[in-house]
């Protein structure tokens, strides 16, 4: 009587467990989304790379940013399936820096809790880059924006590269006021804010 309940129980648990996986309710290829960017395509050979990190925008809900082993960052809309942001920093061959141990790292990404500001710790550089991914083309990111587009607005945005004194493995933002912290690939905890007018005066 024992072992039949036994083996009752495992065979539907078991069955329980076929049960509970289901297929994804959407596949997508990022490789073949950045494909459709015309004007990336046309400068880069866009081939399939692992994502390091995905993290929904807290101010902006259907912006999902993804980040690339190669170093590529960007923004998909979850509402319309669209790569909307896209940055793509130099190949560590072209700014002479090595890719051997550099790319091996996984790197985790941060976005800030306002503005839709995300950094990210570069893949071949010691420092981060804080991105613009603000949901419109006035975003220096933006897959349609234009460079030679008039207005202070556009003229005041662009993404920022920080150089810090060691390489950038991981970012997290305070929650209230965006300062970031930075953790590196020699253990080391770095704290990245911005001055304050009160202590520019001092």
């Amino acid at each position: 009587m024992r072992s039949n309940l036994l083996r009752l129980v495992v065979t539907f648990m078991m069955f329980s467990l076929i049960q509970a996986g289901h297929p994804p309710l959407v596949s997508l290829k990022l490789a073949s989304m950045l494909s459709k960017i015309g004007s990336l395509k046309a400068q880069s050979d866009i081939v399939p790379k692992e994502i390091h990190s995905i993290d929904l925008d807290p101010s902006c809900p259907y912006q999902l940013a993804f980040h690339l082993d190669d170093g590529w960052s960007g923004v998909l809309d979850i509402y319309n399936l669209r790569v909307t942001h896209v940055h793509c920093p130099p190949p560590a061959w072209l700014t002479g820096n090595s890719i051997s141990t550099d790319l091996l790292y996984l790197r985790k990404p941060s976005w800030l809790p306002a503005s839709s500001i995300y950094a990210v710790g570069s893949a071949c550089d010691s420092g981060i880059h804080i991105l613009d991914f603000y949901p419109d083309t006035s975003s220096p990111s933006h897959v349609d924006y234009k460079e030679d587009a008039e207005g202070l607005n556009r003229q005041m945005k662009k993404n920022v590269f920080v150089p810090l004194s060691e390489g950038v493995t991981a970012c997290a933002s305070h929650p209230l006021n965006g300062t970031i912290i930075a953790g590196t690939k020699s253990s080391s905890l770095l704290v990245v804010s911005q001055v304050r007018q009160r202590d520019k005066a001092l």
